[in-house]
């Protein structure tokens, strides 16, 4: 797998909390890996599981083992800074902050 860059990893994210959010997928509802990747540009869709792997360490997301592959999800618990990731905007952000916890 590919070295995913701070900012690259800071857009992917976002994009990813955000369609988790959209979705409300909140444990019970959950999303395939391959729908997470559909509308991410070519360039970053390899990145993506990584992204979400770090993602489930920090407990941002979770995830669980289905049928026909995983299937990812926000946890709810930490809704204080998933709130805080959909809002930002430009270049200050705080998902470098959480990766350092």
């Amino acid at each position: 797998m590919s070295k995913v860059k701070k900012s690259e990893y800071i857009q992917i994210t976002r994009t990813l909390v955000r369609k988790l959010y959209d979705e409300t997928c909140f444990g019970k509802g959950s999303l395939y890996l391959d729908n997470l990747k559909k509308g991410i540009p070519n360039e970053y869709v390899d990145k993506v599981e990584i992204v979400l792997n770090a993602l489930v360490k920090q407990e941002i997301c979770g995830r669980k083992k289905k049928e026909h592959g995983w299937k990812y999800y926000l946890n709810i618990k930490r809704m204080d800074k998933i709130k805080e990731i959909i809002k930002e905007k430009g270049q200050n952000s705080i998902i470098p902050i959480l990766l350092i916890l």
